[in-house]
């Protein structure tokens, strides 16, 4: 898959021409674009992107650790059931289960998804790199490879099924017809036989495999089976989502799971952002309800159940703190193979008004059920509220990337409401390469105090020119640009954006395609304004403070100040020696930004981490005067 997908092209001069009646302007645009397609090049695009940040960063502190490199031996053959939904915390397939681990382990990919969190398989490595970089052909692209298994005690048993459930695309990039998905099992001569494949194809539902096991070749100690894709392997491509792999002994091929599934993460609480600066959400004052939801709404799947009742829980802490609790009351879920959507009242709930600059708050979405259930870990589901120094719409991940290009300008405005008097310092930005290196490609830095499609007018307020995407290697993605002059902007409407130097040139924003912010995204091609027609969110995030530099997250690794952290690897507990006696903050971050631990230090500090999971985490510590400094560190 080498061509860019979902193009849309617009034309302001074709538009002077229409009536501003809405519906007739659709009926006739939708007659006509194809029509004048030739009159300009400028168009937006959602497009591959190049590479996974979040598994990049993963992989650099565990490259030699066993969630990169696995090996298995025959004794350490599993027994039947074989479950996995892809629910557990992590970006890598679970080690228990699985050998390999070039897949990405997420909950941003599915569209629809049976359960929270799928497989995706795409066209990159388990380090969040292409396969080949200079691949044109297609090959075989991830590998997701079962442990042994011992069927040997079930030979000649008639009832074991393989089960799973698949999706082309999803919320990424289309796999092309050239393109598929397979599945193999391996026999007791050691070869791998194809069962099943499906060719590639534009986003459908998730649609269910069942495989009937029967050949007497698979039934010995030591049976595996593994998927993988055939993809253009150059880049984050052609994704294919797996979700809910069974293998089991039942009577029938769908009487494999029971279960009533969570099937996506909440993104806020509030009604606007998904992130905002803490000042601005106190200076809201008697307004903050306002800017608060006043239900967490929830979706739940279910699975070979009948109509059955469950009890949907939110519960909001910080610092292991219970700050709010509530339920749903009895909800009627609706009947096997349905999604059921409800809401969880937030009682008038507002996130408490505290006197630091910048805080977090864990939010969790669970329900509690009296019947069986095949799978515990898609219950409950989490998301981190942050109060930063950033505004965002996004929800911190990128599936796709955005592309714009015209004949002359190129401009890309995001539209933000500002809560209150601050000054604008500059953007974090999530620039991804989609195909040629633009890592050293000069753009500017815009601010902007209005911007009106309809008269085609823009005030800007400030350039900073010449800046560089750089190389993308931070944890989510995001870099941080200043403006060479910070601005006071008033409370209102602000725009930030960029001008691009190469306006033929896609330099390729990073595009969340969880959330809807078009609205809020305009573009300037060939003289003329116009609002975006792709649906997700730019991730562009204007970042606010009177101080600079101050917090502003995991992704921009500060060193204001040194520490010393021992020891790394740490097992039971981290001892942190500051260079001074002020009072200090410090937070513990997993690789998906979440602050899973927190707490106030001085000089010197032990902490214990012997409730944290293995794995790679960053500490950021910040002092009384909000300057901060983060070290990564690996808890074994």
């Amino acid at each position: 898959m080498l061509t860019a997908k979902k193009m849309f092209v617009s034309s302001r001069s074709m538009n002077k021409i229409i009536s501003h009646n809405f519906h007739f302007r659709k009926f006739i645009l939708g007659i006509v674009l194809s029509l004048v397609s030739f009159v300009t090049s400028a168009q937006e695009s959602t497009i591959p992107l190049g590479t996974n940040p979040v598994l990049i960063e993963a992989s650099k502190a565990i490259k030699n650790s066993s969630a990169i490199s696995r090996s298995s031996a025959i004794d350490d053959t599993l027994i039947l059931p074989f479950v996995d939904d892809f629910s557990r915390p992590g970006v890598y397939p679970f080690d228990s289960l699985w050998m390999d681990s070039s897949v990405f382990i997420n909950t941003n990919y599915g569209d629809l998804p049976t359960t929270i969190g799928v497989a995706t398989f795409d066209g990159l490595n388990q380090h969040g790199l292409p396969h080949n970089p200079a691949a044109t052909q297609d090959s075989i692209g991830d590998n997701l490879t079962s442990r042994p298994i011992d069927l040997g005690v079930l030979s000649g048993d008639t009832s074991i099924w393989m089960s799973f459930f698949y999706q082309p695309q999803g919320l990424g990039d289309v796999p092309e017809t050239r393109d598929s998905l397979v599945l193999q099992f391996r026999d007791t001569g050691g070869v791998w036989n194809n069962v099943w494949a499906l060719q590639g194809k534009a986003d459908t539902a998730f649609q269910r495999a069942n495989i009937h096991v029967l050949d007497a070749k698979y039934f010995y100690r030591g049976f595996q089976f593994r998927f993988y894709n055939i993809a253009t392997v150059n880049g984050n491509r052609d994704h294919w989502n797996l979700d809910y792999v069974i293998l089991r002994r039942f009577g029938a091929p769908n009487d494999s799971i029971l279960d009533n599934a969570l099937i996506y993460p909440q993104k806020s609480l509030l009604t606007e952002f998904t992130a905002m600066p803490y000042p601005h959400y106190k200076s809201l004052g008697a307004q903050i309800p306002a800017a608060m939801k006043t239900d967490l709404t929830d979706t739940m799947y279910t699975i070979n159940y009948g109509i059955s009742s469950i009890l949907p829980t939110i519960e909001i802490n910080q610092n292991g703190s219970v700050l709010f609790s509530a339920n749903a009351g009895s909800v009627q879920t609706g009947g096997s193979l349905t999604y059921t959507g409800y809401p969880i009242p937030l009682n008038g709930f507002t996130y408490p008004v505290l006197s630091f600059d910048s805080t977090d708050f864990q939010v969790k979405s669970f329900y509690t059920f009296t019947g069986s259930q095949s799978n515990l870990h898609n219950d409950t589901s989490y998301f981190t509220q942050t109060f930063k120094n950033y505004y965002a719409y996004d929800d911190g991940t990128a599936e796709v990337g955005y592309g714009i290009t015209g004949n002359t300008d190129v401009e890309l405005a995001y539209k933000f409401d500002v809560k209150m008097r601050d000054t604008l310092v500059g953007a974090q930005i999530y620039f991804n390469p989609v195909g040629i290196d633009v890592s050293n490609t000069l753009f500017q830095l815009v601010a902007w105090s209005a911007v009106d499609v309809n008269s085609n007018t823009d005030t800007r307020i400030r350039t900073t020119y010449d800046l560089k995407p750089g190389i993308n290697d931070s944890i989510n993605g995001f870099k941080t640009f200043i403006f060479d002059t910070a601005i006071v902007v008033n409370q209102g409407v602000v725009y930030i954006g960029i001008e691009q130097n190469e306006p033929t040139v896609q330099y390729g924003i990073g595009l969340d395609k969880n959330t809807d912010s078009r609205s809020k995204m305009f573009y300037h091609i060939d003289g003329f304004w116009h609002q975006s027609n792709v649906k997700g969110s730019w991730m562009i995030r204007p970042i606010f403070g009177a101080r600079y530099p101050f917090t502003i997250g995991v992704d921009e690794v500060n060193n204001n100040f040194e520490f010393n952290l021992y020891p790394n690897p740490a097992t039971d507990e981290i001892t942190i020696q500051l260079p001074f006696e002020k009072k200090s903050k410090y937070q513990i971050i997993n690789l998906v930004g979440e602050i899973i631990q927190e707490g106030d230090m001085t000089n010197s500090k032990t902490i214990s981490v012997e409730t944290i999971s293995s794995g790679i985490y960053f500490i950021r510590i910040t002092n009384e005067n909000n300057f901060s400094s983060i070290k990564k560190f690996v808890i074994n």
